[in-house]
């Protein structure tokens, strides 16, 4: 049985930079950022280690979403990720 509860999504892979590239552009240096509708968690956990200065807090209002962003949280080891 597979405990691992991280969810993957292939769009996520593939899109992860250019939605970094563009948010680098927009976001400020330091600061608290909301993630609304955080899905699988991948581009929360992406975003946080590229840019550590910022503190990001996923959110999600499905339970399956949740438990995925929260597999893909504890598996990094950033203190970029706000407790949720």
């Amino acid at each position: 049985m597979n405990s691992d509860l991280r969810r993957s999504a292939p769009a996520a892979t593939r899109n992860r930079d250019s939605i970094l590239a563009i948010l680098r552009q927009y976001l400020p240096e330091r600061g608290l950022i909301l993630e609304v509708a955080s899905g699988t968690g991948e581009h929360v956990v992406h975003f946080a280690a590229a840019m550590p200065d910022l503190t990001f807090q996923p959110s999600d209002p499905g339970p399956e979403a949740r438990s995925s962003t929260d597999a893909w949280v504890s598996a990094m080891d950033s203190r970029s990720l706000a407790d949720r």
